[in-house]
């Protein structure tokens, strides 16, 4: 037997021993080098095998899981999962949160990425249709206003299949969702800026995404109570995410006024390292010159060398609420129950907002 062989089925074994279940995550690839004294590609070549069987399915960042075979009569057993980027930013946290919980209960997750373009997003949605998945996750690509899929959402729905929402709305509550008090967040950043003596703030966010205009309106509506006026306050609007985002050009127009803000409340933190790399080649520093805040709280902006107060995003545990959720509209059709979750901001603070005063 060859050395992967020998690795495959001592997986095999395990599972039918019990030992390994559906959802279950293999031994990470240094683990399994180590336990057979193989090398990395013999690891990899039994884990290739064990796909292409159908006893386990890898995640690219996360790991390799057990699955179980749909059995005849019981539906496709598979999960339609739909982001904007599967591999990167904070997306990874919701997948492992979701997957955790659908492969315990012998669901396959079919991962998507509509990289934020509507109409990539509509024929995803097509083949996931056509494929006969029994659920569909997505966080949808939505402004606020103008075009979106909610129809086509709304035919699928109809025909038997449930849809969870995540991280973003419709104006309707036809569908459950769980979604951050993005309004809320954005409120308490404004606040914590004015608390920490800033006057002039500035807001950076991105225009053709609901999620981060409810974070500037609950911005603004912060800085209004304090007798500021929205034409007092330096917004720089971008749009896109990804490779299509327009926060780099946004981010010189940003520096090109007068009169620069003491901080800056931008809505994500791609955003915000766009706009801090901008203000370094000014030399503009953080926080001494401009303080920033942000949300998500992701990898990045955890690095000691940015240090960026954000707000945190629970991804794993909006990723394992929202399968929990959709497995109980998948086992109970018949009651038409729609939840609404929201989820409190928190603050994550750090180093890149300054202190003005006491």
């Amino acid at each position: 037997m060859k050395k992967y062989e020998r690795i495959a089925q001592w997986v095999r074994d395990e599972i039918a021993a019990g030992n390994l279940h559906p959802g279950d995550k293999l031994p990470s690839e240094n683990e399994l080098t180590q336990q057979f004294q193989v090398s990395r590609n013999a690891v990899r070549q039994a884990i290739d095998l064990l796909n292409s069987e159908g006893i386990t399915e890898t995640m690219k960042g996360i790991g390799t899981f057990c699955r179980s075979k749909s059995v005849n009569g019981e539906g496709s057993r598979n999960i339609g999962f739909v982001c904007f980027f599967t591999d990167s930013y904070i997306f990874p946290r919701i997948i492992k949160g979701c997957s955790q919980v659908l492969y315990k209960e012998g669901y396959q997750l079919m991962l998507n990425q509509s990289e934020y373009d509507l109409e990539r997003e509509r024929e995803i949605l097509e083949t996931l249709r056509d494929k006969k998945v029994e659920g569909i996750i997505i966080e949808p690509v939505f402004s606020g206003k103008g075009k979106s899929n909610m129809d086509l959402l709304l035919s699928i729905n109809e025909q038997g299949i449930p849809i969870f929402l995540m991280d973003n709305q419709y104006p309707l509550p036809r569908f459950s969702s769980i979604t951050m008090d993005d309004r809320k967040a954005g409120y308490e950043a404004a606040k914590y800026l004015w608390e920490m003596g800033h006057r002039e703030i500035g807001i950076f966010y991105q225009k053709d995404y609901l999620t981060k205009m409810r974070r500037r309106e609950g911005a603004l509506e912060f800085l209004s109570e304090q007798g500021v006026s929205p034409e007092e306050i330096l917004q720089v609007g971008l749009t896109g995410q990804g490779e299509k985002s327009t926060a780099w050009e946004m981010a010189e127009r940003f520096f090109e006024t007068p009169r620069m803000p003491t901080a800056v409340i931008c809505t994500n933190d791609e955003e915000a390292l766009k706009l801090i790399g901008r203000a370094s080649e000014k030399g503009i520093r953080v926080p001494e010159d401009l303080s920033v805040i942000s949300f998500d709280n992701s990898e990045m902006a955890q690095m000691e060398q940015i240090s960026l107060t954000s707000f945190e995003h629970p991804g794993a545990y909006i990723g394992h609420l929202a399968a929990k959720l959709l497995l109980e509209q998948i086992s109970n059709p018949e009651l038409g129950i729609i939840t609404n979750s929201v989820i409190e901001p928190r603050l994550i603070r750090r180093k890149s907002v300054r202190k003005l005063y006491k």
